[in-house]
């Protein structure tokens, strides 16, 4: 049998190391079994890879299971930090050693992906899984109660706290409580990286105490947001049947949230296999009074029947206020493949188009992802918010005071406007992007544009609670929706939508 454990790498400006990487070492000095790391070694900072590397093997921590990638470390302070090499997918569910694996310990300060790649092959194959979060990020397809929060900070403080992760370990009988003494590496060794481990928890903790007085760690380019924070008045009066404030309407869509789970887990996602072709339309149905009407088959459809890609349609005119969609003259099936572009609007003077992936949109909690999602772009990008001069929803062309034009001024105005649209940039550059401004947002896609960020944080004020003990920009976005009376009453009625079709479609 052995052990998979999962972790990130991350430093601060003094080269001292942090994140989940070190459960590998408590693990394998706890235990006979063979452990493998997954993690993503950087291949640019040689000296403090070689010595990470010698200390995880002489704890008996077999690394050849890790990858080695072209990318820094990524930076931690005591508020904020970078990706850097940890967001790359290097997972690979094929790997030999993982043949004999049993049990698997996650943490959440890798890439997402890989997180779920690897959840999925622990569910696949019915290993025992134990998942530790400092709070950097709730993953769709897990539930808040199936993972264990050492913090709630964001930040991938687990060197901090070794003993509560050895506790939990021995009570899961993950590894025993007594230190393994005869590993087939040689007890010197043992000893001296035993002693490398204790210095870098020893150096983790002065710097605890060096945060706790004062010291400024190094500035980091995100220092600017700091000050942004959300305002939220929960006593403010809402205008709904059945709730009158903010905090009662945000407490019945919780409410409804839960409910909807009997019939769809919003955070479940499945496992994505990413092709490239050509987008291709299939049907194109016109939409008169909210209903479909004229049918144009442009090709057959690759997959399943045209009645279940229909009610599609069928959920969003009746999930979404009528008032925001009248615009909407088309409704359009399409593919490029699974895993590219999910779904779509676009949004012109004389009418807008909603269209849906059919190999992305089988299942349902994605289904009803991508449409709460078009929905925000819908919401926030009404044409005449836009001057008369402009025919789309062109960012220089919005209008001062509007959804989106504040949505920008206030959470992108910090960054260069170089990348206020990186729609057009390669990937290595979104990616980079992304790396360091890892806390600013929930997945790289929503670093394309402020439409893109607009719509995904839009998705998670509907699908998820108030993340409200979080000051990270991405979840300060989130809290802001709460400021708006409006919003928060339609987030209820959307929520109770979902539960009055489900239930509808049930009998």
């Amino acid at each position: 049998m052995a052990i998979l454990t999962a972790g990130g790498i991350y430093k601060d400006e003094s080269e001292h190391l942090a994140g989940g990487h070190f459960i590998a070492a408590l693990t394998a000095q706890h235990t006979y079994e063979d452990v493998y790391i997954h993690t993503n070694f950087s291949s640019e900072e040689v000296r403090l890879t070689s010595d990470l590397k010698k200390v995880l093997q002489e704890h008996g921590v077999n690394t050849a299971s890790a990858y080695d990638v072209s990318a820094p470390y990524g930076l931690i302070t005591h508020d904020y930090f970078t990706g850097s090499s940890n967001i790359y997918d290097t997972f690979k569910a094929k790997a030999k050693y993982l043949t004999t694996v049993e049990k698997i310990i996650l943490t959440t300060d890798i890439g997402e992906r890989d997180f779920r790649c690897i959840l999925n092959f622990a569910r696949k194959n019915k290993i025992d899984t134990v998942i530790f979060t400092c709070g950097e990020y709730t993953p769709r397809s897990v539930h808040e109660d199936e993972m264990i929060y050492l913090e709630n900070s964001g930040i991938p403080n687990y060197q901090y706290h070794i003993n509560d992760i050895k506790q939990k370990l021995i009570d899961r009988d993950f590894i025993s409580s007594e230190i393994a003494e005869n590993r087939s590496i040689p007890k010197d060794k043992i000893h001296k990286s035993g002693k490398a481990v204790l210095q870098l928890l020893s150096l983790a903790v002065l710097l605890v105490i060096i945060f706790t007085v004062g010291f400024k760690l190094l500035e980091t380019i995100d220092s600017d947001n700091s000050h942004v924070e959300a305002n939220i008045d929960w006593e403010l009066e809402v205008d709904h049947a059945e709730c009158q404030t903010v905090e009662e309407c945000t407490e019945l869509g919780d409410q409804y949230l839960s409910e909807l789970k009997e019939y769809v887990d919003l955070q479940d996602e499945p496992h994505i296999f990413f092709e490239n072709r050509s987008r291709t339309t299939f049907i194109n149905y016109s939409v008169k009074d909210y209903e479909l009407a004229e049918r144009e088959a442009v090709n057959p459809l690759p997959v399943d029947e045209e009645k279940n890609f229909i009610r599609m349609w069928d959920v969003f005119s009746y999930v979404f206020p009528h008032q925001y969609i009248s615009d909407i003259n088309e409704f359009r099936l399409f593919s490029d493949g699974e895993g590219n572009t999910s779904a779509y609007v676009s949004i012109e003077r004389d009418g807008t188009v909603l269209a849906m992936d059919v190999r992305d949109n089988m299942h349902k909690a994605t289904q009803y992802r991508n449409l709460i999602h078009e929905f925000g772009h819908i919401y926030s990008l009404p044409i005449e918010d836009f001057d008369a001069s402009c025919q789309t929803t062109d960012m220089s062309c919005a209008k001062d005071g509007t959804i989106i034009a504040d949505h920008k001024e206030r959470f992108w105005s910090h960054y260069d406007e170089a990348w206020h649209d990186n729609s057009d940039k390669s990937r290595p550059q979104l990616e980079g992007f992304y790396n360091n401004h890892v806390t600013d947002f929930f997945v790289p896609y929503q670093t394309t544009n402020v439409k893109e960020d607009y719509a995904i944080t839009f998705m998670k004020f509907i699908t998820e609670k108030i993340p409200s003990n979080s000051s990270q920009l991405r979840d300060v976005k989130v809290q802001s929706m709460y400021e708006d009376a409006a919003l928060v009453a339609m987030r209820v009625d959307i929520l109770k939508s979902f539960v009055q079709f489900e239930k509808e479609r049930a009998t």
